[in-house]
């Protein structure tokens, strides 16, 4: 049979150089390419460079027979069912017959061999290895044809994908659009076309760049190029231009496109509108920001706030022990209590004022509208601020611009305070010259124009003025004193009096002028005056000394755990004629209400085994009906609020004022004022207090 004409890579493995030229002799033929190899490893490397299609393996060799050098070959996945032929001088018994075929042989020649049995079986293996690399190439050309026809078909649904793609895309509502490899941008959606104004053919290549704003760009472009040199993801904030001329913020993303074998063919991305995230995300860091200034100022302000309670409270347990001193004067004594009583004041001043801003950030300031004698409240607030100008030896005068109602409807106690609060801060911060007020009235409303030739305030300090806990100078604040409080809880008692605290012009070294004003509505029937003290004096205040028998033959249970507190109030009421008796708790207090005979009940609220709201609240439910005054160190509304649903017919917060707790008895026992005699007890409770 005549062997086809294309050369055939044979491997003849003898590791006898005798052995190798006798085979070459015996196969020399031109269509067959023999290729030594004088050992099984050296046959291992040879098929690694060619492509065999019969082997010739003797099978006595030393280092590696030919059986490990057959069953090494069979494992290369190419050469699995390549035939291989054992060629052998010995060996040749059933049992090593049998081995060579289970290690890969298809057939055995013996030594000394026919030559033409050798070409026959030679030529058979070849022909078969032809045939099969033909039927090979032929199933080759079939797949190659299916392939094409494959393309086709997927170059077809391509071109259905890529429109259902680009349909989809403008079915979005983010903007989309493709890129080549190389970065040039050859496609947009209809999101962006409708939004940049710009059109397909406008967009392409290097066109979509004049919809991102300019100081955007740079950034942009940078980092889409490194993008696209190192394979990552490309990712950006920018803003992009409307066709109304509109910048929004979008996040700007695209991926690359892969082929089948993972090279990048081009890139696809998207631009998301997040105008609205950096609006919040604009508002949070701006919060923060004035969060760490709130943080930073409280910080501040609680050091300042250190010194101020300190300060006033020093002098309180300083004086205090050096009233112990035996030897002690009078005068001297007298003076030191002064000084206690002083310095009590400032510090209650100073709770006064964090818990009023504490209310009024929480909404909890509670505002009276009442009738109000206006030339008596200028009166009295220039009697008593006259002192502190005097003690500074500056100038204080009240200016009448116009004529002003005699009375107003206000809260008089909150327009007292931003008042008190101004002019002291004008006072204080004025070292020489004057402090002048003037007032003026107006279409409903009450101007204070507070003028002071003090120490000024800065462009820059006062935009701080009016914010809780800040003060605008800690160097200020240390010459001068004070909580940073005052102005803005001036600002905001004033707003809830329907006005306004504001500064209408300063200079750094020469003084102030701040605008104070108010809501003040007028009754029909008021006349209006043209300076202070044209109004007739109201009836002065008791003195403590008028109380003296106030409270003669009324019994009085006071319910209070702690001593000092229990000898300090029954002190107050035993000076003016009351008769006291103790109870340590709600408990003891409830039962000795209920077995006793007394007129009034001071009810302590924070009380060990029974606080006062319960043993108020038991009372009520058993029939008690006498009057209960709960004495609290709670002092917002909601405690005053907790102790009359309670039952409590009225409510005072500590520290007690004498005068008024004095007062408040007698009224509640239905006592006149400025009476030395008892009278019946006033048989319902009076829930509000007292004007």
């Amino acid at each position: 049979m005549a062997i086809m004409n294309q050369p055939v890579d044979i491997l003849i493995v003898d590791d006898r150089l005798d052995g190798l030229i006798a085979l070459e002799a015996v196969l020399d033929m031109p269509n067959l390419n023999l290729v030594r190899a004088q050992s099984g490893r050296e046959a291992l490397e040879k098929i690694e460079s060619y492509e065999f299609g019969l082997i010739l393996l003797d099978v006595q060799m030393p280092g590696m027979d030919g059986f490990e050098a057959a069953r090494r070959i069979r494992q290369f996945e190419r050469y699995k069912t390549t035939p291989i032929i054992f060629v052998t001088a010995i060996n040749k018994d059933d049992k090593h017959i049998y081995r060579g075929y289970e290690v890969g042989a298809v057939d055995y020649v013996f030594k000394p061999f026919e030559p033409q049995i050798l070409r026959s079986k030679v030529t058979f293996f070849v022909e078969s290895f032809l045939k099969t690399r033909k039927l090979l190439a032929q199933n080759e050309t079939i797949r190659e044809s299916e392939r094409q026809a494959r393309y086709m078909q997927l170059a077809q649904l391509e071109m259905e994908t890529l429109k259902r793609y680009r349909n989809l895309a403008d079915a979005v509502p983010n903007m989309i659009w493709k890129s080549k490899v190389d970065g040039t941008l050859d496609y947009f959606n209809k999101v962006w076309t409708d939004y940049t104004g710009l059109s397909q053919d406008q967009s392409v290549g290097a066109g979509w760049q004049e919809a991102i704003y300019a100081k955007d760009l740079r950034a942009f472009l940078k980092a889409w190029i490194d993008s696209m040199n190192s394979g990552e993801p490309f990712e950006i904030e920018c803003r992009i231009r409307s066709k109304d001329d509109q910048l929004r913020w979008h996040f700007v993303r695209a991926v690359p496109e892969l082929s089948s074998v993972d090279k990048v063919i081009g890139w696809i991305g998207t631009c998301m509108d997040i105008q609205d995230r950096k609006m919040v995300e604009r508002d949070l860091l701006e919060a923060q920001r004035q969060a760490v200034a709130a943080n930073a100022a409280k910080t501040q302000f609680l050091a300042n706030m250190s010194h101020e309670i300190r300060t006033p409270l020093s002098a309180i347990l300083g004086f205090s022990e050096l009233l112990l001193d035996p030897d002690l004067a009078y005068e001297e004594r007298v003076q030191n209590v002064n000084t206690i009583c002083r310095s009590g004041q400032q510090l209650l001043k100073i709770i006064d004022e964090i818990l009023d801003i504490s209310k009024v950030e929480a909404g909890h300031l509670e505002i009276e509208n009442i009738k109000v004698n206006t030339m008596n409240l200028l009166g009295d607030l220039l009697t008593l601020l006259t002192v502190k100008s005097q003690a500074k030896e500056i100038g204080l005068d009240f200016k009448l611009k116009n004529k002003i109602p005699e009375f107003i409807f206000t809260d008089p106690t909150r327009l007292r305070q931003i008042l008190l609060n101004m002019i002291s801060n004008a006072i204080k911060f004025t070292e020489k010259g004057a402090v002048i007020i003037d007032v003026e009235w107006s279409e409903g409303r009450l101007k204070f124009h507070v003028k002071d030739t003090g120490v000024g305030i800065s462009k820059g300090q006062s935009e701080k003025l009016f914010r809780p806990f800040v003060q605008v100078d800690s160097s200020t604040t240390r010459k001068f004193g004070g909580t940073g409080l005052g102005l803005a809880l001036s600002r905001k008692l004033a707003q809830a009096l329907g006005g306004n605290v504001a500064l209408e012009s300063s200079i750094s070294g020469e003084g102030s002028v701040f605008l104070i004003e108010v809501r003040a509505e007028i009754p029909v029937d008021t006349k209006f005056c043209e300076r202070i003290g044209e109004a007739p004096p109201q009836k002065p205040e008791a003195k403590a000394d008028s109380q003296a028998h106030a409270l003669d033959g009324i019994k009085v249970l006071l319910v209070e755990d702690a001593p000092i507190n229990q000898i300090l109030i029954s002190r107050f009421l035993t000076s003016a004629g009351a008769q006291v008796e103790l109870a340590n708790n709600g408990l003891e207090g409830m039962n000795k209400a209920l077995r006793g005979n007394y007129a009034i009940v001071l009810m302590d609220i924070q009380m060990p085994e029974m606080d006062g709201l319960e043993a108020t609240m038991k009372l009520r439910k058993q029939g008690y009906a006498r009057p209960i005054i709960a004495l609290t160190a709670h002092a917002l509304k909601e405690d005053r609020d907790r102790c009359l649903q309670a039952g409590c017919t009225d409510h005072m917060t500590k520290p007690i004022d004498r005068v008024l707790l004095i007062k408040q008895i007698a009224h509640l026992a239905q006592l006149d004022f400025t009476s030395n005699a008892g009278a019946s007890l006033r048989p319902e409770p009076l829930l509000e207090p007292l004007p």
